[in-house]
C-alpha cells in the first residue's frame, strides 16, 4: 500500500497547514489508493464541505453572482458600438492627425456616391438632367444629407456663368432650356469632359450623385440612419448603387452586429450539444450556458462603466466567451467524473457528488486558474497594437477572461450540486445513452456519462504515447524542421488592404464597387489640402494645375506579371472648373473672385468643401484659406502599391508645398479613408510580432510561476507556439494575404492553446509528486488529461468553426485558422509534449 506520509515536497494540491484540510487529504487518498479501507470511514467524514468554502458558501456566492447579474443586467444594454474608422486609430498617429485635418476644414468623411442607370441621359430636351434633379432633390430631402453634387448642379453652374457673361448663350447659338447637353457649346462640352467620373460615366449609361451627409453632432454619432434610407433610395433606383468608403465601412459594422447574435447563438448551441452528446448531461450542458450568459453580461456591462465601445472586431467576443468558457468547465468535469466513479461505494448520491466536486476541485482549481490566467495574457498581448479595434478586443477579451473564472468557481459548485437529470436513467457505469427520456435517472442526475468511444480512444491515446516515447528524438526533430518552415514562411506574409475583400464576394456593397471601379475609374477616394491665397489669383491656379499633372503622372508597377500599375485616375478642384471658364473669351475677362462667386452660387453649400475659408485665432495660430484637391484611384488593387501611391502623392504635394505658399507642415495634408484603410491592417501585421513576442513571455512567466520550474515552462510553450507558426508559415508560403482577422491568431491561439499543456503538466507533476515513476506519470496524464484534452480542442474547434458563417470575412479568417492551429495544439500536446517531458526529466521517482 502506498504510504500516506505528507512530504515536503512540492505539494501539487496547493492545499497546507490547516489539519482539516490535511485530514480530508488523507481521506480523499484512503479512497483513492484504497477503497476497501475507505468502505469502513464514515460518509460524514469524507465530506469535505468544511475545508472548502467554495463549496459551503455556495448558495451564497451563488446569490452574489446571482445579485451582480440582476445589475448588470441594464447597465449591459447600453453597451454601444463605435462606427468610427478614425478612432481606430491611436490619437497621434499622423494618418489620424492628417485625416482630422482635412476633416475640420472641409467635412468631407461622410461623402457617397449615389449612382444609377439612365441610358436617355444625354437626351436632346434634357430630359435626363430633369431625372437627375429628381432624384438629387430626393436625396437632399433625406434627414441627415447636407448636399446633393449631380449633373443638374453642373448645368445651374453654366447658366449662372452665362448670366454674367451677358450674351453667352447668343454666341453658342445655345437652343436648349438645358445648356449642358447642348451640342453647339463648345463651354458646356468641356464641362461634361471635366465631370466625367464625377457625375457620370464616359462609355457607360451609369449617373452618378455625389451626396454629403450632414456633420456628426457628437463623436458617438452615427451616418446608419441616412446610410439607410438611402441604400433604399437607391434600391428603387433603376440599376441603383451607393458606395463610398462610409457605406462600406458601415456595412462592416452591420455584419459585425448580425454576426454578434448569430455567432453568439450559433457556439451556444453546438457546444451545448457537445456537451449532451458526449457526456449525456444536462446539468453541466446548462452549466456552461449560465456561465457563459453569466460572463457576457458582466463583460459587457464592466465595458459600459468603463466608457467603451464595442469595435470592428467585437463580434466575435460571444463566441470566444463561450470557447474559453467551456474548454475551463470540461476539464473540471473530467476530474469531478473520475471522482464520481471512484466513490461508487458512497450510496448516498448527494453525498457522492459533493465528494467528487470536493476531490476534483482541490486538484484542478490551480490549473484552472492558471489556464484562464493565460488566455487573459495572451488577449491582454494585443493591447501592443496600434490599431484601436485590436487593443480594445484584447483588453475587453482579458477582462472577459478574468470574468469567466469568477463565474466558475461562482456558479458551478451551486449548480453541480442540483439534481436536474441526465439523457438516460442509467448508472455511471451505463456508458450508453440509456432510455429516451431526460428525466431524473437512479443517481438523480448527478453523474455523467462516458463518451461515446472512450475505451477506444484510450487505447489509441495508449498507443501514441508509446511510439513517441520511444521515437522521442524523431519527433522533436520533426517538430524542430517545421518551426524552421514556420519561421521562413511567416516571413513572406503579406497583408490584404483592400477592404472590399472583408465582404463575400456576392455582396451587394462588393458588386456596387465593382461596377464604379470599372465604369467611374476608380472607388478609392481621398484628398489632397493645400493653402491658398486670399484674393485667389490666376497664377496660383496654374501652380495648382501644375501640381495635379504631377500627380496624374505618378505610376507605380505592379509586382504581378501582367498587371496593370496603379495610378490616380482622375485630381479635381476649383482650379480645372476655372480654367474651363477661362476658355470662354468672355469668362475671362471677369476677375476670378467673381468666377469662384458664381461657381458659389450654383453649387451651394458643396462649394465649402472645395474652398475652405481662412480660420482666425485657432489654437496652433491663425489658419490660411485651403483648397481641395479631390482625388481617385482603383480600389482593388495590391497593398504595396497603394503603399507607394500615397508615399509618392505626399512627396510630390511636399515639393509643391512652397511655391503653394505653404509656410507650416500643418498647412499640407493627404488623407482620406482611402488611405486610413490602406495603413489599418499594415499596422495589426506589423504589430502582431510584438504581441506575439509579449505573449510568450508573459505566458512564460505565468507557467513558471504555476509549475515551479523554467524548464518545464519551456515545454510547455512548444506545443502552443509551434502550430501558430506553422499556420502563419503556411499562409506565407501560398501567398495568402492575411486581413484583420489573421493578422490576430498567433498571440491569441497561444493563450488558449497553453491551457491543455497546462492541465497535461500539472497532473504529470502531481503524479511524479506522489512517487510514480516517469512512464506511469505519463501513461496517467496521457489516459485522463488527454480525453479532457481532446475534448476540450473538439470545443475549440467548434466554437472557432462557428465563425466560418460569417458574412464578415475577417471574422471568417480568424475562426477558421483559429481552429487549425487549436488542432495542431491537439498533436502538440499528445504526441511532442509527451516526447519532450520524456527528454527533459531526468529526475528520479
Amino acid at each position: 500500500m502506498p504510504s500516506l506520509r505528507r512530504r515536503r515536497t512540492w505539494d501539487p494540491s496547493g492545499q497546507r497547514g490547516s489539519d482539516g484540510l490535511a485530514r480530508c487529504e488523507r481521506l480523499l487518498r484512503i479512497q483513492a489508493h484504497c477503497p476497501r479501507i475507505a468502505r469502513a470511514v464514515p460518509p460524514h467524514l469524507i465530506s469535505t464541505d468544511a475545508g472548502n468554502p467554495m463549496i459551503r458558501y455556495r448558495w451564497l456566492w451563488f446569490a452574489i453572482a446571482s445579485l451582480m447579474l440582476a445589475v448588470a443586467w441594464p447597465i449591459s444594454e447600453r453597451l454601444s458600438l463605435d462606427r468610427s474608422l478614425e478612432r481606430m486609430f491611436p490619437a497621434e498617429d499622423p494618418d489620424r492627425l492628417e485625416f482630422e485635418r482635412i476633416e475640420e476644414r472641409f467635412g468631407v468623411s461622410q461623402f457617397l456616391v449615389f449612382a444609377y442607370r439612365d441610358p436617355e441621359l444625354w437626351s436632346s430636351d434634357g430630359s435626363g438632367i430633369d431625372r437627375a434633379m429628381q432624384w438629387r432633390k430626393k436625396i437632399e430631402g433625406i434627414p441627415g444629407v447636407s448636399y446633393a453634387l449631380d449633373l443638374s448642379r453642373v448645368d445651374e453652374m453654366l447658366t449662372t456663368l452665362r448670366g454674367p457673361a451677358g450674351f453667352l448663350g447668343a454666341l453658342t447659338g445655345a437652343q436648349s432650356k438645358r445648356p449642358l447637353v447642348d451640342s453647339n457649346n463648345t463651354l458646356a462640352s468641356r464641362y461634361r469632359e471635366l465631370f466625367t467620373g464625377q457625375t457620370h460615366a464616359a462609355q457607360s449609361d451609369l449617373v452618378a450623385i455625389g451626396v454629403q451627409l450632414a456633420p456628426l453632432d457628437a463623436p458617438n454619432d452615427d451616418s446608419s440612419t441616412p446610410l439607410l434610407a438611402l441604400r433604399q433610395l437607391a434600391q428603387s433606383a433603376p440599376g441603383g448603387l451607393l458606395v463610398g468608403h462610409v457605406a462600406m465601412v458601415d456595412e462592416g459594422f452591420r455584419e459585425i452586429e448580425r454576426d454578434g447574435n448569430r455567432l453568439g447563438i450559433y457556439s451556444t448551441v453546438s457546444l451545448s450539444l457537445l456537451m449532451l452528446v458526449g457526456f449525456r448531461s444536462i446539468r453541466w450542458a446548462l452549466i456552461v450556458v449560465v456561465v457563459v450568459q453569466w460572463s457576457l453580461v458582466l463583460t459587457r456591462a464592466v465595458l459600459v462603466l468603463l466608457n467603451w465601445e464595442l469595435t470592428m472586431v467585437s463580434s466575435m467576443l460571444s463566441s470566444i466567451v463561450m470557447v474559453v468558457g467551456v474548454a475551463t468547465a470540461l476539464h473540471w468535469m473530467f476530474g469531478y467524473q473520475k471522482e464520481y466513479a471512484s466513490n461508487a461505494h458512497v450510496s448516498d448520491p448527494s453525498l457522492r457528488a459533493r465528494i467528487a466536486l470536493e476531490a476534483s476541485m482541490t486538484r484542478l482549481w490551480q490549473p484552472i486558474v492558471w489556464a484562464v490566467v493565460t488566455d487573459a495574457i495572451g488577449f491582454a498581448s494585443l493591447a501592443l497594437s496600434r490599431v484601436g479595434p485590436v487593443q480594445d478586443y484584447g483588453s475587453m477579451m482579458a477582462i472577459a477572461c478574468g470574468i469567466v473564472l469568477l463565474g466558475i468557481f461562482a456558479l458551478v459548485p451551486t449548480l453541480a450540486l442540483l439534481p436536474l437529470g441526465r439523457l438516460g436513467s442509467g448508472g455511471m457505469g451505463s456508458g450508453g445513452m440509456g432510455s429516451a427520456g431526460l428525466g431524473l435517472g437512479k443517481d438523480s442526475g448527478y453523474a455523467l456519462g462516458t463518451v461515446p468511444g472512450e475505451a477506444g480512444i484510450q487505447l489509441a491515446l495508449g498507443q501514441i504515447l508509446g511510439t513517441v516515447t520511444r521515437h522521442r528524438f524523431l519527433v522533436i526533430a520533426a517538430a524542430a524542421l517545421l518551426l524552421l518552415f514556420g519561421s521562413l514562411g511567416s516571413s513572406r506574409l503579406k497583408v490584404e488592404t483592400d477592404f472590399l475583400k472583408n465582404f463575400q464576394s456576392n455582396s451587394p456593397i462588393a458588386q456596387a464597387y465593382r461596377a464604379v471601379e470599372t465604369e467611374l475609374g476608380g472607388a478609392g477616394v481621398w484628398d489632397v489640402m493645400i493653402p491658398a491665397p486670399m484674393p485667389m489669383t490666376e497664377e496660383y491656379f496654374d501652380r495648382v494645375l501644375a501640381l495635379e499633372k504631377e500627380l496624374l503622372a505618378i505610376e507605380v508597377p505592379s509586382q504581378e506579371p501582367g498587371a496593370e500599375p496603379l495610378k490616380l485616375t482622375s485630381a479635381l478642384s476649383l482650379a480645372d472648373t476655372d480654367r474651363v471658364a477661362r476658355t470662354a473669351a468672355v469668362l475671362r475677362m471677369i476677375p476670378i473672385e467673381a468666377r469662384l462667386l458664381g461657381m458659389q452660387q450654383s453649387m451651394g453649400s458643396f462649394f465649402g468643401t472645395l474652398l475652405s475659408p481662412p480660420q482666425r485665432g485657432s489654437i496652433d495660430g491663425d489658419r490660411p484659406r485651403a483648397l481641395r484637391l479631390m482625388l481617385r484611384s482603383r480600389e482593388r488593387s495590391e497593398s504595396e502599391q497603394k503603399t507607394e501611391l500615397i508615399a509618392r502623392v505626399r512627396q510630390v504635394v511636399q515639393k509643391h508645398r512652397e511655391g503653394l505658399g505653404s509656410v507650416r507642415t500643418e498647412d499640407t495634408a493627404v488623407a482620406g479613408y482611402y488611405v486610413l484603410l490602406t495603413k489599418l491592417v499594415e499596422h495589426v501585421v506589423a504589430d502582431q510580432w510584438k504581441s506575439f513576442l509579449a505573449a510568450a513571455l508573459g505566458i512564460g512567466i505565468a507557467m513558471t510561476i504555476a509549475l515551479r520550474s523554467v524548464k518545464f515552462a519551456l515545454v510547455a510553450l512548444v506545443p502552443a507556439v509551434l502550430p501558430s507558426l506553422v499556420v502563419l508559415g503556411i499562409l506565407g508560403t501560398l501567398g495568402v494575404r492575411m486581413n484583420l482577422g489573421a493578422a490576430m491568431i498567433a498571440a491569441v491561439s497561444m493563450g488558449l492553446g497553453v491551457d491543455s499543456s497546462l492541465h497535461y503538466l500539472f497532473r504529470y507533476r502531481q503524479e511524479r509528486a506522489a512517487g510514480s515513476s516517469l512512464e506511469q506519470a505519463l501513461a496517467s496524464s496521457q489516459s485522463e488529461t488527454g480525453m479532457a484534452v481532446l475534448m476540450a480542442t473538439m470545443a475549440l474547434v467548434i466554437g472557432f468553426g462557428s465563425m466560418a458563417v460569417s458574412d464578415f470575412l475577417p471574422t471568417v479568417a480568424f475562426g477558421s485558422l483559429a481552429a487549425w492551429t487549436m488542432l495542431g495544439g491537439l498533436l502538440g500536446n499528445l504526441c511532442l509534449l509527451p516526447a519532450l517531458v520524456t527528454w527533459l526529466d531526468t529526475k528520479p521517482s
